[in-house]
């Protein structure tokens, strides 16, 4: 089947987004606020920062969270689990004073399932704040991760396997005086991701496009690790259903990339974290 993909030519990163123009090989780089991307304001911690300080999660103050969602999810008629990622993913932000907002779905695989999933988590109304290992009280971006299994005739969710850590050690840095590169720039990466794509046949099946945000750590000497592939979905009238299979086809793609040309921060070579955005369109 002939590919056709979308490489949009933001460069996005986890904290700020950067404008990028290519300008004679090089670019020309501004800041940009972009809360669509998944960018963080100021002082919003991730939640997997938070872990690897040390410090606590936010946790829901009306007991087992999941037990909450599964009592109070109406499953919508019909459903059935036949895919080879049932996951779901939402993201909110958790306020010092335990309250919620900015609730959506990152990535899942059943729409209606997952937009019902939501609108049971919104009703989580009060959290315990997450805090850092000295006990500071932060703002928090919080993704609760679950999968749906099938028991009995019911589906039910459970929490996801924690991810793995990260495999990097030492500084990396969000933003640099010069970005990492993939090697020949922005015509040869969207050469090589167009040639390598292998649109998967689940997908096609089921109609699937869309995009998605690849996360990953460029080091100082150009590897790339701890590739991670999210899709943002609102479940609003432009959220197309995209689903993890196409996350994790993203992701094998950056995995099988070449060294990139790390990032440089006052001139010398330094470990960089990149979102690339890769866009799934069927023909």
């Amino acid at each position: 089947m002939k590919k056709s993909i979308l490489i949009l030519f933001s460069l996005l990163f986890v904290i700020n987004a950067l404008n990028a123009k290519e300008n004679g090989g090089g670019f020309e780089q501004k800041a940009l606020k972009n809360e669509t991307a998944g960018i963080l304001e100021d002082d919003l911690v991730k939640d997997t920062h938070l872990l690897r300080e040390g410090g606590t999660l936010p946790k829901y103050s009306g007991g087992d969270e999941w037990q909450y969602i599964n009592d109070n999810v109406r499953l919508p008629a019909g459903i059935i689990l036949n895919r080879s990622d049932n996951s779901v993913i939402t993201h909110f932000i958790v306020e010092k004073d335990g309250s919620v907002n900015s609730f959506s779905t990152y990535a899942g695989t059943y729409p209606a399932l997952d937009a019902e999933v939501l609108r049971v988590v919104k009703t989580m109304t009060k959290w315990h704040p997450g805090k850092r290992a000295n006990g500071e009280i932060v703002r928090t971006t919080y993704l609760l991760n679950g999968v749906y299994k099938q028991e009995n005739g019911k589906i039910k969710l459970y929490p996801s396997p924690p991810l793995p850590p990260q495999q990097y050690q030492g500084e990396v840095f969000v933003t640099a005086d010069k970005l990492p590169q993939f090697p020949g720039g922005i015509s040869a990466m969207k050469k090589f991701i167009s040639s390598n794509m292998q649109y998967p046949a689940e997908a096609i099946k089921h109609k699937e496009e869309g995009n998605v945000m690849v996360q990953f750590i460029v080091s100082p000497t150009g590897e790339i690790s701890d590739v991670f592939g999210v899709v943002r979905c609102r479940h609003n009238d432009k959220c197309t259903g995209t689903s993890l299979v196409l996350a994790k086809e993203a992701e094998r793609i950056v995995k099988s990339m070449p060294d990139w040309i790390p990032g440089e921060n006052k001139g010398k070579k330094v470990a960089t974290r990149y979102v690339l955005p890769i866009s799934f369109k069927l023909p």
